[in-house]
C-alpha cells in the first residue's frame, strides 16, 4: 500500500498535467447557400513546413473542434478544409483566436480546365511510412481487413494471424492512430470490412512512444489502418448467422465504432461448429493437428463476450477498457504412435487412442492510461485474469486409463511507466511492474498410473496428485537519457524481486479403500531471487546508419530449499553481463543491410529446480533440479532487404547462427509404458543455423501477390536417452509458392503449395537415419458468373512420405455459392464441408531419433446456411 501511494505522488503531476484544459479552436462549415457540410475535412497545419498537426471532420452540422496542445501555440498555424465538389478553403490561426468559419465555393468544371486526374499509386513511401491503398489489393471475394493484409507485399501473416514485416513480428498495431487492442489486433483483422479501409500503412522502425521518435531507434514496424471518412462517422453494426446440418450453428454480432474521441471492437459470440476464440483471448484450448484448421477436428460449445473500447480525453491522453467472458467446452479424438529409435538397440513404440474434452472459464479485464505526447509519455496498465479449467482424457494404451485435470489460474499484474523530457536533451524514464499469479491444480488418473514407481508393481484404484504454484514479482527502473546530436547515451538501474512457491504431494486409493502416500513425490519449495542491475545504451540515429549497441549488467542473489527433499536446496550470487548490438545501413534509397548479435543466459526459475518428482501424465514423471545458471546463448544474425516500392516487389533475405552452452544435460528413460526425466550436472552444447529468403511481387494485371519463400535450416545437439549419450544432426529444407490471380473478370484462382524435407543423422554407430517428406498443397477457383453472385471450390491435400513407413495423405474438399444483396447489405451463403468425407486426418511429426504419426477424426461432411448482415 505504501509503494502504490508514493507511485500515485509521484505521478500525480502528470496526471493532472495531462488534463488541464487546453485552448479549443471551432467553427462551422457551410457552402455559399448557407448549407451545413457534413464530412469535411479539416487540418490544422504548421506554416512553415505544411505538416499536418490534428485533424477532424465535420459533424452532421457542419460543426468542427480542435483542442489545441501548448506546444503548437509557438507555432505559425493555419486551418485548412476540404470537401468533395468544393474548392479548398484555408485561414490563418492568429493569437487568441478562437473561432474560424468556412464557406466553401462549388468546385465547378470550368474552374479546372487543366487537371488530369490519375488513379492514385498503389504503395506510396514517405519516411519511414508506406501507405498501401487498400482498394488497389481489393478483390470481389475479400470481406475482411485481414483477406487484405494477407496480399500486401512485403508483409506476412502467419497461421496463428501474426503480421510481421521484414520477418519480424510487428510492435503495435493502430487504428487511426490509437492502440485499440494491444497483441490481440486479430480482432480487428477479423471484423472490420474491407469496404471501411482506405489505406493500410507499414511504419518502419515504429517508436510508440512520442517523445522518442528520432531519438531511441526501433527495429520493428507496426501497422496503422487508416479509414474512410465515413466509416470514422458512424457506429457500425452487423451480424453473422449460421445454421448446419447435422444439427450445428454459430452467431456473432458486432458493434464496432471509429470516431476521433471514441472506438470500439464489440462481439459476442457462440457456436458449436469448431470455430475456436484463441486469437481473440489468447487462451489454448485442446492443441489441434499441425496444417489446418482446427475447426476441422474439433467438436465445441464456445460462447464468448468481447469488449474493446478507448475514449480519447483529449488527442494525447485516453482510458482503454479490454475486456472478455469465454465459456468453452472442446472435444476432440485423435491416435498417436511414438516410436523412439535408439542407437544399437530395438526401437522403443507405444500407441495411444485418446477422446479429450477440457471445459474451460476464464474472465479477463484490463484497464489502461496512457498519455502519449511528445512532451510527456505516462503509461498505467491493471489487468485481472482469472482461468478455471476441467481437462478430461480417457486413453487406451495397454491398458485404459482416465485422467482428471482440475487446475485454476488467478493472474493480477499492475504496470507504471513514464517518461519527461528536459531542456530537449535530457529524458527521464520511470517503470515499475507488480505482478502475482496463484495455479492450484489436482489431477486424477484412475485405474492408478504408473504402479512401477509408485505402488511397488501393485494395482491399485486411483492416483490423485495436488499441486499449488505461487508467484510473487516486483521490478523498478529509473533511467536517464542525453540526446547529443544523432547520438544518445542512456543509463538504467533498478531491482527486481522475485518469490515462489510451489507445493505438490501424491496420494494413492488401494483397493481396500485406504489412502498411502509414496516416497519421493512431494515437494515445498521456496524459491527467491534478488537482481539489482545497471546498464548503459549507446544510440546513433542518422540518415542512412541506425545503431544500438546495449550493455546492461545485473548481480543475482538467489536462494531456494525444499521442505520435502532435503538436499534439494542451494544458494548464491552471479554476477552477468548480457551485451547486444543492433545495425542497420540503407543501401541507396530502399534497401538496407542488418546485423544483430546477442549474448543471453537463462537461469532457472522454480519450474526448473523442484527435487520431488511431479507426473505430467499416465506415464511421464520429471524431476528436473537444474543449476540455477541453465545455459549460455550467443545469436547473431545478418540480413539483406530489398524493396522496390514503385514496381511493388520487397524480398528479404536473412542468415541466423546460434551457440548454446548447457550447464547440465536431461536424461530421459523411456519404455512402453513409462518416460522419466531428470536434470544431471552435465554440461553439454547445441548449435543451430541456417538461412531463409522470402520474396513478394504484385501483379496488377491479375490482382495478386505472389510469393516465393525457401529456407534451410540445420540442428547439432546431444542427447541422453536410456543411458546412451549421443550426438544428433538434422537438417530441414523447405520451399513454398503462393499465388492468387484474378485470371478474368469471373475467374480468380487460389493456390498455395509447400514442401519440407527433414534428414536426421548421428556419427553414433547404428544409429537410424531419419527422414520425411512433406507435400501440402491448398487451392480454389472462383467463379463471379452473375452479378452478386460468385462459386467456389478449395481443396486441401496433405501428403507425407517417411522412410520406412506407408505414404500417408489426407483430402479436405469445400465449396458455397454466395449472393450479395447490395441494396439490403444481406450477404448469404450456401456451402457443403469436408465434401469428400475424409473420416481420418493423419500427420507424420519427426525430431531426431522421435517419430509421432498421428490420426484425427474429422468433422463430418456438413451443408451449411451463412448469413451476414448490417443493423
Amino acid at each position: 500500500m505504501r509503494r502504490t501511494l508514493l507511485l500515485l505522488l509521484c505521478w500525480w503531476p502528470a496526471f493532472a498535467a495531462a488534463q488541464t484544459a487546453a485552448p479549443r479552436l471551432s467553427g462551422h462549415i457551410r457552402d455559399s447557400l448557407g448549407n451545413a457540410i457534413p464530412g469535411a475535412t479539416v487540418t490544422l497545419i504548421r506554416l512553415t513546413d505544411q505538416a499536418g498537426l490534428l485533424f477532424t471532420t465535420a459533424d452532421t452540422a457542419g460543426h468542427y473542434a480542435f483542442r489545441l496542445l501548448t506546444a503548437h501555440l509557438n507555432d505559425s498555424l493555419a486551418v485548412k478544409v476540404t470537401a468533395a465538389g468544393f474548392l479548398k478553403s484555408q485561414q490563418p490561426v492568429h493569437a487568441h483566436t478562437a473561432v474560424i468559419h468556412f464557406t466553401l465555393q462549388v468546385a465547378a468544371a470550368s474552374l479546372l480546365p487543366n487537371v488530369t486526374v490519375r488513379s492514385q499509386a498503389p504503395i506510396v513511401q514517405k519516411g519511414d511510412t508506406l501507405s498501401y491503398d487498400a482498394a488497389r489489393f481489393t478483390e470481389k471475394s475479400d470481406r475482411r481487413l485481414g483477406d487484405i493484409i494477407k496480399k500486401l507485399p512485403g508483409v506476412e501473416v502467419d497461421e496463428n494471424g501474426v503480421i510481421k514485416y521484414k520477418g519480424k513480428a510487428i510492435n503495435r498495431f493502430y487504428i487511426e492512430g490509437d492502440n485499440l487492442l494491444d497483441d490481440r489486433y486479430s480482432i480487428a483483422t477479423d471484423n472490420i470490412n474491407v469496404a471501411d479501409v482506405e489505406k493500410v500503412q507499414v511504419i518502419e522502425h515504429n517508436q510508440d512512444v512520442k517523445m522518442l521518435n528520432g531519438i531511441v531507434p526501433s527495429d520493428r514496424a507496426g501497422m496503422n489502418i487508416i479509414l474512410k471518412n465515413r466509416s470514422k462517422l458512424k457506429v457500425i453494426n452487423n451480424a453473422e448467422l449460421t445454421g448446419a446440418l447435422p444439427g450445428a450453428y454459430a452467431a456473432e454480432g458486432k458493434n464496432m465504432a471509429f470516431k476521433p474521441a471514441f472506438k470500439a471492437i464489440n462481439e459476442i459470440k457462440l457456436n458449436d461448429m469448431g470455430l475456436t476464440y484463441t486469437r481473440e483471448s489468447g487462451i489454448s484450448g485442446l492443441p489441434p493437428p499441425a496444417g489446418i484448421d482446427a475447426a476441422r477436428t474439433l467438436f465445441n460449445n464456445s460462447r464468448m463476450v468481447n469488449l474493446n473500447d478507448l475514449y480519447k480525453l483529449n488527442p494525447h491522453t485516453g482510458i482503454k477498457l479490454n475486456g472478455f467472458y469465454l465459456s468453452d467446452d472442446q472435444q476432440t479424438s485423435n491416435t498417436f504412435r511414438t516410436r523412439y529409435d535408439l542407437p544399437g538397440a530395438d526401437s522403443i513404440v507405444y500407441t495411444e487412442q485418446n477422446q479429450n474434452q477440457l471445459q474451460t472459464e476464464a474472465l479477463y479485464l484490463g484497464l489502461n492510461y496512457n498519455v502519449n505526447s511528445p512532451k510527456t509519455y505516462v503509461n498505467v496498465i491493471s489487468a485481472f485474469n482469472h482461468n478455471r479449467n476441467t481437462g478430461r482424457t480417457a486413453t487406451m494404451a495397454q491398458n485404459r486409463i482416465a485422467a482428471t485435470n482440475r487446475y485454476t489460474t488467478t493472474d493480477f499484474n499492475t504496470a507504471v511507466n513514464g517518461y519527461l523530457i528536459f531542456g530537449k536533451k535530457h529524458l527521464l524514464n520511470y517503470s515499475n511492474v507488480f505482478h502475482y499469479t496463484q495455479n492450484p491444480q489436482h489431477s486424477i488418473f484412475e485405474p492408478g498410473a504408473l504402479e512401477e514407481l509408485l505402488n511397488d508393481r501393485l494395482p491399485y484404484l486411483q492416483t490423485h496428485q495436488y499441486q499449488r504454484q505461487q508467484s510473487f514479482n516486483n521490478g523498478t527502473t529509473f533511467g536517464y537519457s542525453k540526446v547529443l546530436a544523432h547520438w544518445t547515451l542512456g543509463f538504467n538501474a533498478g531491482l527486481n524481486l522475485q518469490q515462489q512457491i510451489l507445493g505438490s504431494h501424491v496420494e494413492l486409493l488401494q483397493t481396500d479403500r485406504s489412502y498411502t502416500i509414496p516416497r519421493g513425490f512431494g515437494n515445498a519449495l521456496h524459491w527467491k531471487k534478488s537482481e539489482l542491475f545497471t546498464g548503459a545504451a549507446l544510440t546513433y540515429n542518422g540518415n542512412r546508419t541506425r545503431l544500438s549497441f546495449n550493455a546492461p549488467v545485473k548481480w543475482q542473489h538467489y536462494r531456494y530449499a525444499n521442505d520435502s527433499v532435503v538436499t534439494n536446496k542451494d544458494r548464491g550470487t552471479r554476477l552477468i553481463s548480457e551485451p547486444s548490438v543492433n545495425w542497420e545501413y540503407r543501401v541507396g534509397r530502399e534497401h538496407s543491410l542488418l546485423l544483430d548479435y546477442r549474448l543471453d543466459y537463462r537461469t532457472a526459475g522454480i519450474q526448473q529446480v523442484y527435487g520431488g518428482a511431479i507426473i505430467s501424465g499416465y506415464r511421464n514423471v520429471a524431476s528436473y533440479e537444474t543449476p540455477f545458471l541453465m545455459s549460455r546463448n550467443h545469436s547473431i544474425r545478418a540480413g539483406f532487404s530489398y524493396k522496390k516500392v514503385i514496381r511493388a516487389l520487397f524480398a528479404d533475405f536473412d542468415i541466423q547462427y546460434a551457440a548454446t552452452k548447457n550447464f547440465f544435460m536431461y536424461s530421459t528413460l523411456i519404455k512402453d509404458n513409462l518416460t522419466v526425466i531428470q536434470a544431471l550436472p552435465i554440461p553439454s552444447n547445441s548449435k543451430t543455423g541456417g538461412a531463409s529468403i522470402r520474396a513478394g511481387k504484385y501483379i496488377f494485371p491479375l490482382n495478386t501477390t505472389i510469393v516465393l519463400s525457401g529456407g534451410l535450416n540445420t540442428t547439432w545437439s546431444q542427447q541422453l536417452q536410456n543411458e546412451q549419450l549421443f550426438d544428433t544432426r538434422s537438417v530441414t529444407k523447405s520451399a513454398g509458392i503462393s499465388v492468387t490471380p484474378t485470371v478474368l473478370k469471373w475467374l480468380k484462382l487460389d493456390i498455395t503449395s509447400t514442401y519440407l524435407r527433414f534428414h536426421a543423422r548421428s556419427a553414433q554407430a547404428a544409429f537410424r537415419i531419419q527422414h520425411l517428406q512433406q507435400w501440402k498443397q491448398q487451392s480454389g477457383i472462383t467463379v463471379y458468373p452473375l452479378k452478386g453472385w460468385s462459386l467456389n471450390f478449395s481443396n486441401q491435400y496433405d501428403h507425407f512420405v517417411q522412410k520406412g513407413n506407408p505414404v500417408t495423405s489426407s483430402l479436405f474438399m469445400d465449396a458455397y455459392a454466395q449472393y450479395n444483396f447490395n441494396k439490403t447489405k444481406l450477404l448469404l451463403r450456401l456451402s457443403c464441408t469436408n465434401i469428400a468425407g475424409t473420416a481420418y486426418f493423419e500427420t507424420i511429426r519427426i525430431s531426431d531419433n522421435m517419430t509421432s504419426t498421428a490420426s484425427y477424426m474429422p468433422r463430418p461432411r456438413m451443408l451449411r446456411l451463412w448469413m451476414a448482415f448490417d443493423f
